[in-house]
């Protein structure tokens, strides 16, 4: 797919089916993580836990469930694999790292014609289980603080005639 028809049909998917994701495809989503900007070259910083197992996603979808008092809360829609990336580096920098690597799966993903979704604020409630973090392989002194939901999307994907964004004002100098 050509870049520009990537950025178009990137959308956040929020139902996927239950289908695993071929390994060659999770390689791949990590690669393009790993060609991500990162502040002064901190890549140590870093890391990646890929979350398969169906108890440990339905602990971290029991996070969301606690914050919200929902019972039926699913920040994750059902996606066979998630990918959390976690920092050492918990302030501005580290979260904007995170941003950068997180992205570069969304593409890498939508590229594979993967749907994909960025999740964020069940991971900060899951970063609050001691437990869940452990088993996510969560290196110490590193933080949860961003995940790709990652999977087969249950509605065919189509690309963008036009952004969503219209409102976002650009200004020459």
């Amino acid at each position: 797919m050509q870049f520009s028809d990537v950025l178009k049909t990137r959308v956040s998917t929020r139902s996927f089916l239950k289908d695993p994701v071929p390994e060659e495809d999770i390689r791949r989503i990590l690669d393009a993580a790993l060609y991500a900007p990162v502040g002064m070259h901190r890549f140590e910083t870093l890391h990646l836990s890929v979350v398969r197992d169906k108890d440990i996603l339905e602990r971290i979808r029991l996070c969301a469930v606690k914050a919200s008092g929902d019972a039926n809360a699913d920040p994750l829609h059902g996606a066979p694999v998630l990918i959390v990336v976690s920092s050492s580096d918990t302030g501005t920098v580290g979260a904007l790292n995170v941003s950068c690597l997180v992205e570069n799966m969304l593409l890498a993903a939508t590229d594979l014609g993967l749907g994909n979704l960025y999740v964020r604020g069940v991971i900060a409630d899951a970063a609050k289980d001691a437990a869940l973090v452990s088993d996510l392989k969560v290196p110490q002194g590193f933080l949860p603080m961003a995940s790709v939901a990652v999977g087969t999307a249950a509605e065919k994907i189509v690309p963008r005639k036009t952004p969503k964004n219209d409102v976002t004002k650009t200004s020459y100098v």
